[in-house]
């Protein structure tokens, strides 16, 4: 391989047939005292002029007269190499000088000194200091070298795992979340289609020492709150967003909670009866009975102490670790928004107060029961007080772009529509052409990484296979248990 030219922020490279390199590789072109760092995003055919002229003209030739075989110069095989010689477009990524990695790359390597030969992921990774010691594998890179990126480079940040529909969103998700309760982490996962119950049991049904650090709760049956538990502004933040409760009725409301709770009488049946007996305005009165039914007739909520659920407990419990899956799969949109409320704003209390340690939050197609200000609450206040949110989505348009800005990984599977993939690739970390031209050939499994996890690196990962029973798979009518009854006649309809 040879440097052939430059072409504004594109590096071209010449390569024969024989050279096994690929879209996503990286390239090496080193000369005595440093070395600049390439990844080809695309390839082309060297076009040689007259080179179609010859194509099309020995087309005719064989076609007219085929039999003809005699080439004792061996002329065709050197016009063949030549036909299939390929243009690597290239990004410079950095310079390695003195065996380590900076992201100058304001240079250009001589083309006929330097040396151009392929840079393996495992030998580049040598050249950044390691972002941590706790490996999450994922799958493999280079056809066949281990790929792993440390647990420390989810933590304090904010991750997208994105791509068309069963491209292998979820499955990486899972990967991740199993990688974090192995290093003894804490998440909370909103599922739903109920496919994180499994993360801890391997496809034969067997259990892993991750089984037992897996609680799935579900709302309106094992997953209910008591009032007294929950505290005022988890509730008063429910009525007011999910709710819509006015601010008039919401002062009344926080006026009988607190006259309740100094008299250690609060309760679903004593807030009722507090609401009747209360003086004040009858619009307000009905406002309040409004929302006290909603609350009531949830079933989230409950006076007795043996089925009430209590967040801290589960931290207090799981001492090493462990998941806390919200199966969402069924729940009504408006129980699945008063859930969604009441969890994050107790677990930004409970941080707030540093009872519980920080946590990882899973969020799967968030813009079905998030309101719109929590998406910047997440990545802004939560994120301070340790709420890391890995946001899960078929649908990168409907997170927004200023959102886009601040995440930190980019796990980026296949997309094939020109609006999706501008918007990724404008919020990416890498350039919109290696995003682009990477992506829309990725098979499912594949998956591009962006960020902070490779050091703003892009890296094509081989994903592995989860080794967890299949979960959350589509229902379908037609399947191979059906009994096929024989057809009557064969035709084309």
């Amino acid at each position: 391989m040879k440097i052939l030219k430059k072409e504004s922020d594109d590096i071209l490279v010449i390569a024969s047939p024989r050279e096994q390199v690929h879209v996503g590789d990286y390239l090496m072109a080193a000369e005595p005292q440093r070395s600049l760092v390439m990844q080809v995003y695309d390839e082309r055919y060297l076009d040689v002029e007259g080179i179609e002229e010859e194509i099309a003209r020995e087309e005719v030739l064989s076609a007219s007269a085929s039999g003809v075989t005699s080439d004792p110069t061996e002329l065709a095989t050197i016009s063949t190499l030549v036909r299939d010689m390929r243009i690597l477009l290239c990004k410079a990524r950095g310079t390695v000088a003195g065996g380590k990695l900076t992201p100058r790359a304001n240079w250009m390597p001589s083309r006929t000194s330097s040396t151009v030969t392929r840079l393996l992921i495992e030998d580049l990774a040598g050249t950044v200091e390691p972002l941590g010691v706790r490996d999450i594998r994922l799958g493999t890179v280079d056809s066949e070298s281990s790929f792993a990126i440390p647990a420390e480079a989810l933590d304090g940040r904010i991750t997208v795992i994105t791509g068309r529909k069963e491209s292998g969103k979820s499955h990486m998700a899972k990967i991740l979340l199993r990688g974090l309760i192995e290093n003894r982490a804490y998440a909370v996962v909103f599922d739903l289609n109920d496919e994180y119950g499994t993360v801890g049991h391997r496809r034969d049904g067997s259990e892993t020492d991750q089984a037992r650090k897996v609680k799935v709760m579900r709302p309106g049956r094992d997953l209910k709150f008591s009032l007294s538990s929950v505290g005022i502004r988890p509730i008063s933040n429910l009525l007011s967003h999910s709710l819509d409760m006015p601010g008039t009725s919401l002062r009344e409301f926080v006026k009988i909670w607190e006259q309740l709770d100094n008299r250690d009488e609060l309760s679903l049946a004593s807030l009722e009866t507090a609401i009747q007996m209360w003086r004040c305005n009858e619009f307000v009165r009905d406002a309040l009975f409004a929302r006290y039914h909603t609350l009531a007739a949830s079933g989230l909520f409950t006076d007795s102490p043996h089925q009430q659920f209590d967040l801290q407990d589960f931290f207090t419990l799981n001492r090493s670790g462990g998941a806390l899956v919200i199966s969402l799969s069924g729940v009504s949109p408006l129980n699945r928004k008063m859930v969604v409320e009441l969890m994050l704003s107790k677990l930004v209390e409970l941080l707030e107060r540093r009872k519980i340690p920080p946590v990882f939050l899973f969020a799967e197609e968030a813009h079905l029961y998030l309101r719109d200000t929590y998406w910047e609450d997440l990545i802004t206040r939560m994120r301070h007080f340790g709420v890391f949110t890995v946001f899960v989505t078929n649908q990168p348009d409907a997170i927004d772009q200023k959102i886009y800005r601040q995440v930190d990984n980019i796990f980026l599977y296949n997309f094939s529509n020109d609006s999706d993939l501008t918007m990724v690739s404008q919020a990416s970390m890498a350039d919109s052409d290696t995003v682009k031209a990477i992506v829309r050939t990725l098979p499912p499994r594949m998956c591009l990484l962006l960020g902070y996890a490779v050091r703003n690196l892009p890296v094509v990962v081989n994903v592995d296979p989860f080794d967890s029973p299949a979960t959350g798979l589509t229902r379908r009518f037609f399947s191979d248990a059906l009994e096929v009854p024989p057809s009557p006649k064969q035709g084309l309809y």
